[in-house]
């Protein structure tokens, strides 16, 4: 088996930029606060991701052999957690027209805790190492290495979904515009718990 730059290049771009709870929060966070703001959620996002990948470079084996029981757990936690996150972004969809002067966009910690409850990274890390990069699997260093090499890629497409939040923000005039966006957001949000649970 031989290492395919091309294959791992193209499953790592399709599934940063493709719609997931993180570009969904950031395109909702962009929306509402504008990327400059969005920026510390944005950080805790891609160092969620190192870490994760590391556990996964790291753990692999172990994870493999202990995921099949733990999977069920974690889909209905990082389930749970998305909706809670999806409630609150519909709460806040009226600050689109009226950004309150004391509203905070999600911290670093969150961005960072979601890659925890979040099965879709997971599932990418052990993804990457055992399918993409396992004929890599002798140069350990090459393993740890990776996480650093994709993190790029990642804020590149969580920043590009944040962007287009703010661009949303300009085309919002009304209440009725603020509460549709907010309302497709959120919807978007629920339909990635949704899919965590496998239930469609």
């Amino acid at each position: 088996m031989h290492f395919d730059l091309t294959a791992t290049l193209v499953f790592i771009f399709v599934t940063t930029f493709t719609p997931g709870p993180n570009n969904i929060l950031s395109a909702s966070m962009g929306a509402l606060y504008g990327y400059r703001r969005t920026l510390p959620f944005l950080f805790g996002v891609v160092c969620g991701f190192v870490i994760v990948m590391t556990l996964s470079a790291t753990l692999s084996t172990a994870l493999r052999s202990v995921l099949p029981a733990a999977a069920p757990v974690m889909r209905y936690l990082g389930a749970a957690y998305i909706l809670w996150l999806a409630f609150g972004i519909y709460r806040s969809s009226g600050a689109l027209l009226a950004p309150r002067v004391d509203a905070r966009p999600l911290p670093f910690l969150t961005g960072l805790t979601l890659q925890f409850v979040n099965p879709k990274g997971v599932f990418f890390g052990l993804t990457i190492y055992s399918t993409f990069l396992a004929p890599l699997s002798n140069d350990f260093r090459l393993l740890l290495l990776a996480p650093f090499a994709i993190a790029p890629v990642t804020f590149a497409g969580i920043s590009t979904w944040a962007l287009g939040g703010q661009a949303i923000r300009g085309w919002i005039d009304s209440p009725a515009k603020a509460r549709i966006v907010g309302i497709i957001l959120a919807l978007s949000l629920a339909y990635t718990a949704l899919d965590v649970l496998g239930v469609i």
